[in-house]
């Protein structure tokens, strides 16, 4: 059965308070931080998706950038982290 939506979403580079990278998305919750594709292949081999990865590469959707695009703290215009009140800073 074909899988109509991406599992995996990667999120478009930011730099905030936790870091600098791209966050994660599995099903509809951030899981992680990533700061370079190896640490997406982490998480695909954490949840047990590394074998449907290699059968199917649309489970993961890249937004805003490709597996190759990882950001600076200086090359992302704009980035930011909601603060704990909800609020972008």
């Amino acid at each position: 059965m074909e899988n109509p939506d991406p599992i995996v979403i990667v999120l478009p580079p930011e730099t905030g308070p936790d870091g600098t990278g791209r966050r994660v998305q599995l099903g509809h919750n951030v899981v992680a931080l990533a700061e370079s594709r190896a640490d997406v292949e982490k998480l695909l081999d954490m949840a047990g998706l590394t074998e449907w990865f290699e059968l199917d590469p649309t489970i993961v959707e890249w937004r805003l950038g490709g597996p190759d695009d990882w950001p600076s703290k200086e090359s992302v215009p704009g980035g930011s982290w909601p603060s704990a009140g909800g609020q972008t800073g």
